[in-house]
C-alpha cells in the first residue's frame, strides 16, 4: 500500500500554507499528548454561557499563540473569544473550534479541533472563500482530515517522524462519501424536532440507517463521511437557528463535504453561501451524502400546490 506524509501531499500547494498546515498538525500532536493530563474545568463559562474547562483554555490559547506569532496568520478567531485576535504580519485568518466535543472528556468520548483557514480575508467571512479546512479527531487514533483544492484526504499520525508533516501518513487516496449511506445522527430534543425533521427522520429509519450519534461533531460527522449518510442539528422549535456556530463549525465541515462530493445545507440553502454577520452567528447544519440532504431540502420548500 502506498504511504505518503502530510509533507508529500501537500508539496503543490504554496509554501506558506503549507507551512500553517504543518503548524496545526504539530499543534494537535501538542493537544492529543495533553488530554489525560488537564481534565479539570475552570470557575469560567465562554461567551456562549458554556462552563469552560480547563483544557478548553488551554487549548484556545495554545494555538492561538502559536498562530499569531508564526508570522504566516494576520487574524484568528476562536469559538472561544468574543473578537478575532489580530497580529501585524501574515496572509491567512484562520477560524477555529480549538476544542469541539469537549464536554466528552469525563467520559472519554471523541472530540477534536476544527480550523477554517482563509487567504487574505477579512474575518468573518463566506464559506466559498475558504481556502482549506480540516478538523483533528482525538479518538482510539489522532486523524487528520483535510479538504484543499484538490479534494479530501485522511491522515493518521502514525509515522515516525518528528513533525506532523511526516508524522502524519495517508495512503493518497480522495475520500469520497461511499454511495450507499448506512448511518444517520441528529442533535437536539425529539420533542422539539420540526414536523418535517420527524418525517424524514422516520424515513431513514424505514431505509435501515443505523442511529449514530456521539455529541461531537468531528465524531459524528467522521462516520458519516467514513460510512455515508446524513448528519444534522437541526432547526429546532425553541431554537430555530440550531446549535452550530456558522463561522467556527459550519462551514469549516460544509466545505469537507462539498469537497468529499457531498453537500452542507441550512436546510433551504448552501452554507457556503451564506454571508456571515457576526462570530457568534448560528445555523442549522445539515451534512452528509448529496442525494440525502437535497430530499431533506425539498421538505423544506413550500408547497404551492
Amino acid at each position: 500500500m502506498k504511504r505518503l506524509t502530510l509533507k508529500e501531499t501537500l508539496l503543490r500547494e504554496d509554501r506558506a500554507l503549507r507551512n500553517l498546515i504543518t503548524l496545526l498538525a504539530d499543534l494537535s500532536l501538542t493537544i492529543a499528548r495533553e488530554i489525560p493530563r488537564t481534565l479539570g474545568s475552570t470557575k469560567g463559562v465562554n461567551i456562549y454561557g458554556e462552563k469552560q474547562l480547563q483544557l478548553d483554555v488551554w487549548s484556545n490559547n495554545l494555538i492561538t499563540h502559536k498562530l499569531l506569532s508564526s508570522g504566516l496568520v494576520k487574524q484568528v478567531a476562536s469559538e472561544e473569544l468574543e473578537h478575532i485576535l489580530r497580529s501585524k504580519r501574515g496572509e491567512y485568518s484562520v477560524v477555529l473550534d480549538p476544542l469541539d466535543g469537549s464536554s466528552n472528556i469525563t467520559t472519554d468520548n471523541l472530540m477534536g479541533t476544527i480550523v477554517g483557514i482563509y487567504h487574505d480575508k477579512e474575518l468573518p467571512a463566506a464559506g466559498r472563500d475558504l481556502l482549506a479546512s480540516m478538523y483533528f479527531l482525538y479518538g482510539p487514533y489522532l486523524e487528520l482530515v483535510l479538504a484543499n483544492t484538490e479534494g479530501v484526504h485522511v491522515f493518521v499520525a502514525a509515522g515516525k517522524g518528528s513533525k506532523g508533516s511526516e508524522k502524519f501518513i495517508t495512503d493518497g487516496e480522495k475520500r469520497h462519501f461511499p454511495d450507499k449511506s448506512t448511518v444517520y445522527g441528529v442533535g437536539g430534543v425529539r420533542e422539539k424536532w420540526t414536523p418535517k425533521l420527524h418525517r424524514f427522520v422516520e424515513s431513514l429509519e424505514k431505509r435501515k440507517l443505523t442511529l449514530r450519534y456521539g455529541g461531537a461533531l468531528v465524531g459524528d460527522f467522521n462516520q458519516v463521511l467514513v460510512r455515508g449518510g446524513f448528519f444534522a442539528y437541526p432547526e429546532l422549535l425553541d431554537a430555530p437557528l440550531g446549535k452550530y456556530r456558522l463561522n467556527f463549525e459550519s462551514i469549516p465541515l460544509a466545505l469537507i463535504a462539498e469537497k468529499a462530493g457531498g453537500k452542507g445545507s441550512t436546510g433551504t440553502r448552501r452554507i457556503l453561501d451564506v454571508e456571515p454577520t457576526d462570530l457568534a452567528q448560528k445555523s442549522p447544519t445539515y451534512l452528509g451524502n448529496a442525494d440525502l440532504v437535497t430530499e431533506f431540502e425539498e421538505l423544506s420548500k413550500p408547497n404551492l400546490a
